[in-house]
């Protein structure tokens, strides 16, 4: 004959309670849940990789000659409860029987244990009242580990959190990074020595779960200040509030972005241009340089010239230069406007139009002034004076000069006739008249 002894033991904060006047009946009630609710994992824990440690809550199932289950949370001391049916052998399912309780007679070590291992030790001590039991342990909830995060962090401290949480996501806990906090040199700590180095540039660009490890209660989290840092500037996308915008206004797409980002040792322009984002379709890659602080210079920079577009379609690595802690990387963008100066209605900048010629650009600005000279119009391309008498196709950058005119003779004319000649004529017949 089959002998099924049921029961449940609860072990909350406040101390161990024997859980008595319950029926499976009653167990099996939607309303009644050993667990309220789960934190978010990742993926299932799995048994043979979990380590148990003060604070885990277990279902422990008993199957055999006896079967019943209990619930029983890890002590501080690292010991779980081993728990046996007292009471009637044969208790009521529906409720109106006595019902079965639970007695603790020891409690086995299985801190540092993984479950599976656990499993195994609980359903050796197990059989020494039952022969042949057979034991299954099933996780109900998680511990509450303490984690210090130190350093570079807004807001520095000790952190409840659980350990299948990632110290990524106990440095958010802290308020994040400060303005010099490192994101690739942080340091896990464990046991006072050095467990992992944590890299969380790496995990957030490339996804590497190794780069972000999880976090065990008493884990020290140190976030070193930055050994470098270098702006990256101009048309490139930027990271988090750096990224580009659409306007409200034009709907066109801003076209310079700003932001300040770590330097590894050895990284060199393209890495830095990867972390800002990558580059914009208006991105003039025959353009870019780099602005270096010149050694006692008292702040003065020079200027680099870097070559992108060789960089990425002639894997020319001799442009692609080494940064510094200081270093301005700037992506310049590709002029898309066309400038018109001088004698015409309206100067200004005009959207650049393929196959454009100086005509349009000056028709655009409303005209030539009435000084306006167009046959001595020039174009200002890249430094140069180009004559644009024969109205040439505009490129975009061009700069359309419209000077004045050096000498009108006609309207000279006519303001010496104005101005000296009519007062002249007066004084002669004036002269005349009085003589007479």
């Amino acid at each position: 004959m089959l002998l099924c002894w049921t029961g449940v033991y609860a072990q909350e904060s406040g101390g161990l309670t024997g859980l008595g006047g319950m029926s499976i009946q009653g167990l099996l009630q939607p309303s009644v849940s050993p667990v309220p609710s789960l934190v978010g994992v990742e993926s299932p824990i799995i048994s043979d990789q979990y380590i148990l440690m003060p604070g885990d809550r277990l279902l422990v199932t008993v199957r055999g000659k006896a079967t019943f289950s209990y619930q029983s949370m890890i002590t501080y001391e690292g010991k779980i409860t081993i728990n046996l049916p007292l009471g009637p052998l044969a208790p009521s399912y529906d409720g109106t029987g006595k019902s079965l309780t639970l007695d603790v007679v020891d409690a086995v070590t299985v801190s540092g244990l993984t479950l599976r291992q656990a499993q195994d030790t609980l359903a050796q001590v197990m059989r020494r009242y039952f022969r042949d039991a057979e034991v299954k342990l099933t996780l109900m909830g998680l511990r509450s580990a303490i984690v210090f995060v130190t350093g570079e962090v807004q807001y520095p401290g000790a952190y409840n959190a659980s350990p299948v949480e990632r110290v990524s996501q106990l440095i958010a806990r802290a308020g994040g990074l400060s303005p010099l906090g490192s994101k690739t040199r942080i340091v896990l700590i464990r046991g006072g020595l050095p467990f992992a180095n944590v890299d969380i540039e790496r995990f957030e660009n490339e996804g590497d779960l190794q780069a972000n490890p999880f976090i065990e209660s008493g884990d020290v989290i140190y976030v070193p200040p930055v050994e470098g840092l270098v702006t990256v500037r101009g048309a490139v996308f930027g990271r988090g509030e750096y990224r580009i915008r659409a306007s409200a206004l034009t709907t066109e797409k801003e076209r310079m972005s700003e932001g300040v980002y770590e330097l590894k040792p050895g990284e060199r322009v393209f890495d830095l241009i990867r972390k800002a984002g990558g580059i914009t379709p208006w991105a003039d890659l025959h353009n870019c340089y780099v602005e270096r602080l010149v050694l006692g210079g008292n702040g003065e920079r020079k200027r680099i010239p870097v070559d992108l577009h060789r960089v990425i379609f002639e894997n020319d690595s001799s442009q692609n230069i080494e940064l510094v802690n200081a270093d301005v990387v700037v992506v310049p963008p590709i002029n898309s406007f066309v400038y018109v100066q001088g004698e015409v209605t309206n100067p200004g900048s005009f959207l650049y139009t393929p196959h454009f010629r100086v005509s349009d650009y000056v028709g655009q600005a409303g005209g030539p002034t009435e000084n306006g000279n167009l046959a001595g119009v020039t174009i200002v391309r890249q430094g140069r004076r180009i004559p644009a008498r024969s109205n040439p196709v505009v490129e975009a950058g061009d700069v359309i000069v419209v000077p004045r005119y050096g000498i009108r003779w006609w309207q000279d004319v006519v303001t010496i006739v104005s101005q000296v000649g009519i007062p002249t004529v007066s004084l002669i017949l004036t002269i005349i008249a009085l003589q007479r």
